[in-house]
């Protein structure tokens, strides 16, 4: 039996219509729920659609998978990040007479939501560098070491983010 040749990818439309069905099952069977996977799914086409000109990909399965991948990476690191901010008011609740009211902890959760969609927004050097100072307190050396840049280009990457990041947070 012959395999069934991928469908092209010429259009946007085509990608969906031709790759969706494939891209949802192999976000199944990593997810292990449907639900999970049928959001990935489509949060990966919005983020193509999202991301300019559409070109189309020469591999579309390894690039939706790859785009997928990335969802995934970033979702982490979110609930990471929410994670982070929920153990740290739990200890501010137990040192304080007042513990923060729901619509506090909410406008910080939109805070920390918003700040992330700007750390998306970045080029991937800025973002990692960020992520390692701040989520792993790495040194601006050890960043440097790490990422293979100079410590001046490490330091251009962290204002950089940083102004992203009380862009955002000005707003709220």
């Amino acid at each position: 039996m012959k395999p069934t040749p991928l469908a092209p990818a010429e259009t946007l439309e085509a990608l969906y219509q031709g790759h969706h069905g494939w891209l949802l099952g192999w976000l199944r069977r990593r997810l292990h729920c449907p639900h999970n996977a049928a959001d990935v799914a489509q949060d990966t086409f919005i983020r193509v659609l999202c991301a300019g000109p559409y070109v189309a990909p020469s591999q579309p399965r390894a690039f939706l998978a790859t785009v997928a991948r990335r969802l995934l990476i970033d979702n982490g690191r979110r609930k990471h990040l929410e994670q982070a901010y929920r153990d740290e008011l739990e200890l501010w609740a137990c040192s304080l007479d007042q513990a923060p009211s729901p619509e506090q902890i909410l406008q910080a959760v939109q805070v920390l939501e918003s700040i992330d969609r700007a750390l998306s927004r970045l080029a991937p050097r800025v973002r990692e560098a960020f992520m390692l100072r701040h989520l792993e307190g790495l040194s601006q050396n050890d960043i440097a070491v790490r990422l293979g840049i100079s410590l001046r280009t490490v330091q251009m990457d962290l204002v950089t983010a940083l102004e992203a990041c009380d862009d955002v947070a000005g707003m709220h």
